[in-house]
């Protein structure tokens, strides 16, 4: 997507300015980045994460010394980073200043955005909402084999055969996709309501929350009018 692309750029090359110093990694991401290596090499077969917890054990129990120098490297190099900083500020307007601090706090709030999307859809598919069956192609490809082939391959093969299919074929899984989606729909709309009621509309489309109101309106006029004939 554009967003992805433009989130791989810095705010200066976005923006067309030219590239800021870049600041300098801590003592113990300098320590990390020294031993990593030999980490891999000893334990070729351990996964990421691990290893970075056994650098950050090794830098716990590394000698008080020890970290002082790699300490020192970095508050040097940040020392340097400060001067380069300010005279590469110096060569940029106000405007280019106040652009960058605007992309900058964009990116912030939209990073903001994603992690919440994120966790609302973590949080639904934990407090049962239905999962969408897939389009009719989806439903064509859950027919399908993968055998060996690569999912790059299964794929590409798979939209070749879906395009020379016989419309009488294709018309068989437009069938079985609508039947889903009614069904699913369905679904979601009372799993929707119920999240309303649990007082969770966080969760719930726009839409429904607005049906629901006016839902909810409807039956306090009635019983209104009941009591006050």
């Amino acid at each position: 997507s554009l967003t992805s692309v433009a989130q791989k750029q810095t705010v200066a090359e976005e923006l067309g300015l030219p590239p800021p110093p870049k600041i300098p990694i801590n003592g113990y991401f300098r320590y990390a980045a020294a031993i990593r290596p030999n980490i891999k090499r000893q334990y070729p077969k351990m996964e990421a994460r691990d290893i970075t917890a056994r650098l950050a054990l090794h830098w716990q129990n590394l000698p008080p010394i020890e970290k002082d120098r790699w300490n020192k490297e970095f508050q040097k190099d940040k020392e340097a980073y400060a001067l380069k900083l300010a005279e590469y500020l110096r060569k940029l307007s106000p405007k280019q200043i106040e652009d960058m601090k605007d992309l900058k706090s964009k990116r912030r709030q939209d990073k903001q955005k994603r992690t919440l999307k994120r966790e609302r859809k973590r949080e639904s598919e934990e407090l049962g909402k239905p999962k969408h069956p897939g389009n009719v192609f989806m439903q064509y490809l859950m027919s399908l084999d993968r055998g060996e082939a690569t999912m790059k391959e299964f794929l590409s093969g798979a939209a070749s055969r879906w395009r020379s299919l016989p419309e009488e074929d294709k018309e068989v899984y437009r069938r079985k996709a609508k039947v889903l989606k009614d069904q699913y729909e369905a679904k979601l709309k009372n799993w929707e309501m119920k999240m309303i009621r649990e007082g969770r509309p966080d969760l719930v489309r726009r839409q429904n929350q607005i049906e629901d109101l006016s839902t909810t309106q409807n039956v306090r006029r009635s019983l209104k009018n009941l009591q006050n004939p």
